[in-house]
């Protein structure tokens, strides 16, 4: 007689067998977490350069035409410095030149709504700006004790963060320099057999990352300036500063340029009223529509496979996990693993989806 109530049934066998890997994957993913959030600095200045290495890439392979290989990094290197220091010296001269205006009628716009609602009936009370003054300095005198703390806390994070740029330019260099060779060396050290698809998916997930950066780039460029023209053209203070608000929140997928479009549409509706901001909010849900389903799927579609769903999911995991360097970085990395996984489990990677056939 068989003793059929012994057995496990095979259902309950498959779910124990996922359910102890996938409690070992959630295990590894922990201490992979944790060994970042323990090693940030590097880290977050190895994720940093790799980022711009992909994006300044192309302008060294150029520079080689003519230059030495260092040399070559190094001019690329220091142009991208300049070019960076330049747009934060015209945006700090237009922010002190216009900042007062700005203050003035953002002011004058919220006493002109505050008498329009008054005239139709509406309640409202405003605070004065002496009283919200008044407010902030007793806030002042009352806290002085943590504003200190805050202060040496704030210069510990400018060290750190200045040891996190000065790594990041140091490991961009050698990664423009001599990216190839260091590849080849750290693929050397796999055996023989995993060697091949190493090579393969790591070329592979870096033509997916150049692509998506590239094409993120240029998608963001489009969104600072034209909201910041527009901007300009309304009349509106600080037009190029906001311009570039746009731009590096577009880099952050389907709610940066909003985030960074709302600013803009906020700081027109204080300086030049609601008919400048109604414009302005127009040709920003014109943009976020054009992105959806123009830009993204001509520029970075063919390389980005992924779902708007999948791209919302990975979006807020990568928030949770690590703050807003997660979410820079959440896409990117889902994008690599979906193009360059199957490379990496041994499948035949020269499908449809391979950029060097498309």
């Amino acid at each position: 007689m068989s003793s059929g109530a012994g057995r496990v049934p095979a259902g309950l066998a498959t779910t124990a067998a996922w359910a102890w890997r996938l409690l070992l994957l959630a295990v590894v993913a922990y201490l992979v977490v944790w060994l970042l959030a323990l090693l940030w600095i590097p880290a977050l200045a190895l994720v940093a350069a790799v980022l711009v290495s992909a994006l300044l890439r192309p302008v060294t392979l150029l520079l080689r035409r003519a230059l030495p290989g260092p040399l070559a990094a190094l001019v690329t290197l220091l142009a991208a410095l300049a070019a960076v220091a330049g747009v934060g010296y015209v945006i700090d001269l237009r922010v002190t030149q216009q900042l007062p205006q700005l203050t003035d009628e953002v002011v004058d716009t919220v006493n002109r709504l505050r008498n329009t609602l008054a005239a139709a009936g509406v309640p409202i009370n405003i605070p004065a700006v002496d009283e919200i003054e008044q407010q902030v300095v007793a806030w002042v005198r009352q806290h002085q004790g943590d504003l200190l703390s805050y202060l040496g806390t704030g210069a510990r994070v400018v060290v750190e963060y200045g040891t996190v740029a000065v790594l990041t330019l140091f490991v961009t260099f050698f990664l423009l320099y001599d990216g190839e060779r260091i590849w080849r060396w750290l693929v050397g050290l796999l055996p023989a057999r995993a060697e091949r698809r190493a090579d393969r998916s790591g070329r592979l997930a870096w033509r997916t990352l150049t692509a998506y950066v590239h094409g993120t780039a240029l998608i963001a460029m489009i969104h600072g300036v034209v909201i910041g023209g527009v901007a300009f053209l309304l009349g509106v203070p600080l037009a190029l500063p906001l311009g570039v608000i746009v731009f590096l929140g577009s880099f952050l997928p389907i709610i940066g340029a909003l985030i960074g479009g709302g600013l803009a549409v906020l700081v027109t509706f204080g300086t030049q009223g609601w008919v400048a901001a109604l414009i302005l909010f127009g040709v920003l849900i014109v943009e976020d529509q054009l992105e959806a389903h123009l830009l993204q799927p001509l520029i970075v579609g063919r390389y980005v496979r992924l779902h708007p769903l999948a791209v919302g999911v990975v979006l807020t995991v990568g928030t949770v996990l690590g703050g807003v360097v997660g979410a820079l970085v959440a896409v990117p990395v889902a994008a690599i693993v979906y193009r360059a996984g199957p490379a990496l489990l041994g499948r035949d990677a020269r499908d449809r989806t391979d950029p060097q056939r498309a």
